[in-house]
């Protein structure tokens, strides 16, 4: 008769020890996966800030501009001749266009011979060369003022902003425009797209003032 041999007897402290190693090589397997997600989530939540941050920026540079409803200019007698001293433009929003702060409009003026940098004036100093004025021809809600100021001159939808400049008094070069010359005019708000203007003088000047195309 075959004797039935005795099962093998385990040596629980062995296997204690074989367990305690591949519990720490999980645990350390937990440990970097997660130190590796947090890495990618902040990652993404910061790609995600900065594609939205770059997409309103896009926005706001595609949408944002205005637009001359109409320009004119006034004429003087300068040495017995007509000349168009003073430019005046008339300006409001773009479809779409969030508000724009005309404190911080550029101009830039070319009559051919020279050209001209214009800014907003500092109403606080005396000295206007270099820059044009504006006025509020119509200001909608908000903000309903009578004049603007040098502290308010924001333009909404449905404003209508009246820019002049002085071509003789204001610029560091009489930029006085005679018969038949061209002008460059363009608008150059702080974020947006630039308005650009060609105008053209009568081959006569009989008015006070003459709309320019």
């Amino acid at each position: 008769m075959e004797k039935i041999p005795k099962p093998r007897r385990i040596r629980m402290g062995e296997e204690g020890e074989m367990g305690v190693g591949t519990l720490l090589i999980f645990i350390a397997m937990i440990l970097v996966a997660a130190v590796a997600a947090g890495v990618l989530v902040q990652t993404a939540y910061e790609l995600q800030q900065q594609a939205e941050a770059t997409g309103d920026q896009a926005l706001q540079e595609v949408a944002t501009g205005l637009k001359v409803v109409a320009i004119y200019g006034m004429t003087n007698n300068s040495s017995g001749a007509l000349v168009i001293t003073d430019l005046y433009l008339k300006v409001a929003l773009t479809a779409g266009s969030p508000v724009i702060n005309l404190a911080t409009l550029i101009i830039e003026i070319s009559n051919g011979e020279a050209d001209e940098t214009l800014s907003c004036p500092d109403y606080s100093v005396a000295s206007t060369d270099g820059t044009f004025d504006v006025s509020s021809l119509r200001d909608t809600y908000p903000d309903n003022i009578a004049a603007w100021t040098a502290d308010d001159v924001g333009i909404t939808q449905g404003d209508v902003a009246l820019l002049h400049i002085d071509l003789a008094e204001q610029l560091p070069t009489d930029m006085s425009l005679v018969t038949q010359q061209d002008a460059t005019i363009l608008l150059i708000p702080k974020h947006g797209i630039p308005t650009y203007v060609l105008i053209t003088t009568p081959s006569v000047l009989s008015n006070t003032y003459e709309i320019l195309t």
